[in-house]
């Protein structure tokens, strides 16, 4: 690259927020009259406009087209000076050269085209199975850094370089974190991070995820194990201050709302979703029940590992004091989006609290949600601000389903 280009790349990665940045290194492409940079800028400013373009706009599947399209025939071009950077294998390409092309026809040389990486241009994504990491492309750029499982050689201790080389801003670990695993992520290369996802966060990773030096996140995204006091450590008076969105993963206990509803201190907050849920109390199962329920037994603990449930009883009646308390909490008026979804978590337990609960449902029984409390929600939401009101249309009555289409219009979604 020219020093120009390397002046705005070095400012990309210093603020991968600053889209503006792109759209200058965009026209620097152009200007360069290098082959190959034209189509490099075409990519960016298609991938900076779809972030702006609405779900339902008419333009958006041609966009969409297009950037699929330019990913599918560049990544490997566009992704080489980041693994070069980054100490990583660089993506295989097949020589033309006589002997290779003998080589790759009598079978001695296997590789295919992108070893070792596995691109998806439906998601902008590339994906080493090798090094366990998924890196995503977000206006251009490779941002989002998906950790599948920690490794020696390409990830423990190496985040530090991956953070200054590349404009990597959102963060996501798949698999629950050690300690050791933490205090490798952990530093001040966090201070870049704008979104993080831990899709399963234990009470001793929480205490050291509250130190952390992530002030300016943004959006936060975790499935919290265990207490809710890893919950109230989220929402008060954490270092992410200007938090705007935060997703509670999984299904949330009614507990676990009561301490967003009493300690949430984020005046950012614009968005907030979590799931809602019925969880069971364990019971063993006698006769035939007896014979299903062992023979799904394995498959259920095996389940639990990927879709962890908090102990239950916890019933629909249960959830409402505390949409009750969300309702006269701070935290409502702020908000832009609201979700509550159904945490359904699985078939698998769906079939057994079918087994556990065979004939126990009575007719006509009483909504998941009552009426009541999805008012007091609805009434506290600022009508001015509101853009998105998302419930789960068979948790609520077909009364107050009506109701709020009739109040909020299409910014109601009954999923």
């Amino acid at each position: 690259m020219s020093s120009t280009l390397d002046a705005l790349y070095a400012a990309i990665v210093d603020n991968p927020s600053d889209r503006t940045v792109r759209l200058v290194f965009a026209d620097a492409l152009d200007e360069s009259g290098e082959p190959g940079d034209a189509t490099r800028a075409e990519f960016i400013r298609a991938q900076v406009t779809l972030e702006g373009t609405p779900d339902d706009d008419p333009r958006r599947p041609a966009l969409v087209a297009q950037c699929q399209g330019l990913f599918a025939a560049h990544w490997i071009e566009w992704w080489r000076p980041v693994c070069v950077a980054l100490g990583l294998p660089e993506p295989y390409v097949p020589s033309p050269k006589l002997r290779a092309r003998l080589k790759r026809f009598v079978g001695s040389d296997k590789r295919v085209t992108g070893e070792p990486y596995i691109a998806n241009p439906e998601a902008y994504s590339i994906r080493s199975d090798e090094h366990e990491f998924t890196a995503q492309f977000y206006a251009g750029f490779p941002e989002m850094l998906a950790i599948h499982r920690f490794t020696i050689d390409t990830l423990t201790g190496q985040f530090g370089l991956w953070f200054d080389q590349a404009p990597f801003c959102r963060l996501r670990v798949t698999n629950e974190l050690s300690e050791f695993e933490w205090n490798s992520l952990d530093g001040p290369h966090l201070a870049k991070v704008t979104e993080l996802v831990l899709d399963r966060l234990t009470a001793d990773i929480a205490d050291l995820l509250f130190r952390a030096p992530l002030n300016g996140l943004t959006s936060l995204k975790v499935m919290p194990l265990g207490s809710p006091s890893i919950v109230r450590g989220l929402v008060h008076k954490p270092v992410w201050a200007g938090l705007r969105s935060l997703t509670l993963s999984g299904i949330s206990t009614p507990d676990s709302l009561c301490e967003v509803a009493e300690s949430c201190t984020l005046e950012h907050l614009e968005e907030l979703v979590f799931g809602v849920h019925e969880v069971e109390e364990s019971q063993p199962l006698g006769g035939l029940w007896s014979v299903l329920g062992n023979a799904i037994a394995g498959i259920l603990a095996q389940m639990a590992h990927m879709y962890p449930r908090p102990t239950g009883p916890i019933r629909g009646p249960d959830y409402w004091p505390a949409f009750v308390a969300l309702s006269r909490s701070p935290v409502l008026p702020r908000l832009r989006r609201l979700r509550v979804l159904d945490a359904d978590p699985n078939w698998v337990a769906r079939v057994a609290e079918m087994l556990v609960n065979a004939g126990q449902q009575a007719p006509g029984a009483e909504p998941f949600l009552s009426d009541e409390c999805v008012h007091a929600v609805a009434d506290a939401l600022d009508p001015d601000k509101l853009e998105r009101l998302e419930l789960p249309a068979t948790r609520i009555s077909t009364a107050c389903r009506d109701e709020l289409t009739r109040r909020f219009g299409p910014r109601v979604v009954l999923a």
